[in-house]
């Protein structure tokens, strides 16, 4: 990834962790290990597709979520749930795998990712999966139907701060998910954490 401002992968240092609720596609890894890819698990530039035209499709989340984090100045870490794991379907979409092995595989990344990030001050759950694994996982019953409200619930326990942020995907652009419309949600998880706010990195142009 070339772009200097993309940031998100601050593990000593992260005070904002990005959680997202998606897999990889088995189909798309396996065709960057066939071709010989230095990296096959990184992510999708986000800017351009391949005829430079800039991306309209599953692969614009990380430009969605990059003009909204990048106005919240504070050292983050992106990354998902279901981290590492693979999804067998020939669409973007697709039901992501669960087994009792997987939700075991979730819980010890969770725990280890937690022990592993000192400074962690909040959690900004993208989605509704992300959210509920998040409130089974560390919140009371009283603070997870807190954060079950609605997009913008935020609870705080022991020390963490924990937000429900609509995922900022292709598929929820039109329902207030991305730019201008879910600025305001991201807008409160600064003020509540007392994180510095920047000015957008560019001027909104999609829905």
């Amino acid at each position: 990834m070339t772009e200097p401002s993309w940031k998100y992968g601050y593990w000593k240092r992260a005070e904002l962790l990005l959680l997202a609720q998606d897999p990889s596609n088995l189909k798309t890894i396996q065709r960057r290990c066939d071709e010989g890819h230095p990296d096959p698990f990184c992510a999708f530039d986000w800017r351009f597709d391949k005829k430079g035209q800039p991306q309209r499709d599953g692969k614009e989340t990380n430009r969605n979520l990059h003009w909204l984090a990048q106005q919240i100045d504070c050292s983050k870490l992106y990354g998902s749930v279901l981290v590492g794991l693979l999804k067998r379907t020939k669409n973007k979409s697709g039901k992501p795998p669960k087994t009792p092995a997987v939700e075991d595989y979730k819980k010890m990344v969770f725990k280890w990712v937690l022990d592993h990030v000192p400074n962690l001050r909040a959690i900004a759950c993208l989605g509704t999966a992300a959210r509920d694994f998040v409130a089974e996982e560390i919140l009371d019953s009283s603070r997870a139907d807190e954060l079950r409200r609605g997009v913008g619930s935020a609870v705080r326990s022991e020390g963490l701060y924990v937000i429900h942020l609509m995922h900022p995907g292709f598929w929820t652009r039109l329902n207030g998910g991305c730019g201008p419309r879910a600025w305001h949600y991201w807008q409160k998880l600064a003020r509540d954490c007392d994180f510095p706010i920047l000015p957008a990195p560019w001027n909104w142009q999609g829905p």
